[in-house]
């Protein structure tokens, strides 16, 4: 879609592309032994040097000034040293004709999807993976087992809107039971409805007050 589409830039989920190298070494696993370790080294280079830069960037975000902006250059020089050391790998190994198939084929892979990977340095404040993408839904699955699933088409729909609802509270740092009672105490105070409007307003986390949100954040009391 990336590339058919102006506007839309492929982040390809690093954690998936470091499969194929693990993969890659039990095809031979003693030719390929260090061969494996010495790239998962440059892909944990790699997590360390997003995680200082995520870092950063939210510093140099919230609170700008000199320190912080010195702080995000040395992070975009660690994630530019932690990038070419992966590309210098990957072109010398692919120039190289002993190398093992299956080592040429994750080599392969990482050349379609370097752009999605390099592309990640404009956008540190999106994960290197998809790994809380995907674990994200694993509640509520579990859940729709357990309750051997909505039965009705009213009772999927409720259950979706209470998901996202939760899913949106953790995502800002809430704690969902302060979150839910507060909002049920307001439909309470409506006479038994829901808020509308800029009542409504209030419970949306981009939209509360910081004395909400720091409320909101604590366990129930």
């Amino acid at each position: 879609m990336g590339r058919r589409r102006a506007g839309l830039v492929n982040l390809y989920c690093v954690a998936h592309l470091r499969r194929y190298f693990l993969r890659a070494r039990l095809s031979n696993p003693v030719q390929l032994e260090y061969w494996e370790k010495a790239w998962l080294d440059r892909f944990r280079a790699l997590y360390t040097a997003h995680r200082e830069l995520a870092t950063a960037w939210a510093r140099a975000r919230d609170t700008p000034g000199p320190d912080a902006d010195t702080r995000l250059a040395e992070a975009y020089t660690a994630w530019d040293g932690a990038i070419e050391a992966i590309d210098t790998a990957r072109r010398e190994q692919q120039a190289s004709p002993g190398l093992q198939p299956a080592a040429k084929d994750a080599l392969a892979t990482l050349e379609r999807e370097w752009d999605g990977v390099v592309a990640h340095r404009d956008y540190p404040m999106v994960d290197l993976d998809n790994n809380a993408a995907e674990r994200a839904p694993r509640r509520p699955v579990v859940t729709r087992k357990n309750a051997y699933g909505s039965r009705t088409d009213d009772a999927a729909a409720l259950a979706a809107a209470v998901w996202t609802v939760l899913g949106t509270a953790e995502k800002h740092g809430l704690n969902t039971l302060t979150y839910l009672t507060a909002y049920l105490d307001a439909c309470g105070r409506a006479g038994g409805k829901p808020p509308q409007g800029t009542d409504l307003d209030r419970f949306l986390p981009w939209l509360a007050s910081p004395d909400d949100l720091a409320t909101w954040k604590q366990p129930p009391g």
